[in-house]
């Protein structure tokens, strides 16, 4: 039964391997838009632990008790000087006291340009705290400030200062919860820093664990793309070297290529978030799939030696065709079972290796025989 219906499929490509190429072709092209609607997924506790853990499930709910997971804040600090850090130049002009005028002053510019932020609620800094005590005004005068700041209750300075006076927070209450608010509040404050001087000697930069979030995903994005082209080109010339041919090491990747593709363009029209785990998958299916690749390769020119090129991918489909099927359903199988794993990621990354699998062995049957076929065509003619 299986055998005929490889035989059908054997003949089909022979006879119209253009046409399905084309349509193989303007399949990957619709997918490859999906590609775009790939988000990176926000790195969070609650995104990556467990749920039902008593350890996980007290840590989130003191952090919902006693914190304020909408408070984002900035950190004016001064930079290292000459002492803690050789590439840095000291400059007799840098300031060495965050409670210098110019400081409070640049804080206190860029608070009322984040205020007007969307989503922004409130925004509270050392300058709030100087002007609550000097009438609403920031004097211009150091000692003065210093005075003011003296007299302040230490347990108030401290949300604000820190004791070695090098480091001031502007702590920021937003209403942004999804992910895309948040990266939009990220962004316009990172422009408001870049477009504002800062003082001599003084940095400003967004903290917490939504900055360092934000960092992850731009990793995970440039990693995902790194690691699967140098997975690529590995693959590439480990094939041509086996195969001791450009062509047929071409040949094979081709359609593996186009499973990855496949993949991520379904994943992107389900609106899939990557996450950590899920940086290493598009390698992984290369890996994973270029074997399926291999073995329809490498029958296919032990078969053309004798008998023609029709009878030829026939006895190819039909001897690597259930084997083919066996390893991706076992592997497919196989990764099924991360979704019986606790941790949520373990979940993303196993969703995107079943349909890789899947994909990857539809491209192989799919597109690899009319891609063989045409070449043996064209090497003929030749």
């Amino acid at each position: 039964m299986i055998s005929e219906i490889f035989k059908g499929i054997a003949k089909f490509h022979y006879k119209h391997p253009l046409l399905i190429i084309a349509i193989t072709v303007i399949l990957t092209l619709i997918l490859a838009y999906g590609m775009t609607n790939i988000k990176m997924g926000e790195t969070s506790s609650k995104n990556m632990l467990p749920e039902g853990l008593e350890s996980v499930d007290l840590m989130n709910e003191i952090s919902n008790e006693f914190q304020d997971t909408n408070t984002r804040t900035i950190a004016v600090y001064i930079e290292p000087s000459e002492k803690d850090s050789a590439e840095h130049t000291t400059n007799p002009r840098d300031i060495r006291d965050i409670r210098d005028f110019a400081v409070i002053e640049y804080v206190d510019k860029i608070s009322n340009l984040i205020k007007k932020e969307k989503d922004v609620e409130g925004v509270n800094g050392i300058n709030d705290l100087i002007k609550q005590y000097n009438d609403g005004q920031i004097p211009k005068d150091n000692k003065k400030i210093r005075e003011i700041l003296d007299n302040i209750n230490p347990v108030y300075l401290k949300q604000y200062i820190s004791n070695d006076y090098e480091i001031s927070k502007i702590i920021v209450q937003t209403s942004s919860n999804k992910k895309e608010e948040k990266d939009a509040f990220l962004n316009g404050v990172k422009k408001i820093l870049e477009e504002n001087k800062k003082p001599d000697g003084i940095n400003a930069n967004v903290v917490g664990m939504m900055a360092i979030s934000s960092e992850i995903s731009k990793s995970m994005e440039s990693d995902t793309i790194k690691t699967a082209g140098i997975a690529l080109i590995g693959i590439l010339l480990t094939v041509c070297i086996t195969f001791v041919s450009v062509r047929y090491g071409l040949s094979t990747l081709i359609p593996v290529t186009f499973g990855v593709i496949w993949t991520f363009g379904i994943m992107g029209y389900t609106n899939f978030e990557m996450n950590v785990a899920s940086v290493s998958a598009a390698s992984i299916m290369l890996g994973l799939g270029i074997d399926f690749g291999i073995q329809l390769t490498h029958r296919f020119r032990q078969e053309i030696k004798n008998n023609k090129l029709e009878k030829a991918m026939e006895n190819t489909l039909v001897g690597v065709g259930r084997p083919i099927l066996t390893t991706g359903t076992a592997a497919t199988v196989g990764f099924s079972v991360l979704l019986l794993g606790t941790l949520p990621m373990l979940h993303g990354l196993a969703i995107l290796l079943c349909v890789g699998v899947i994909c990857c062995v539809l491209t192989t049957f799919l597109l690899l025989p009319p891609v063989l076929i045409l070449g043996e065509k064209f090497k003929r003619k030749i």
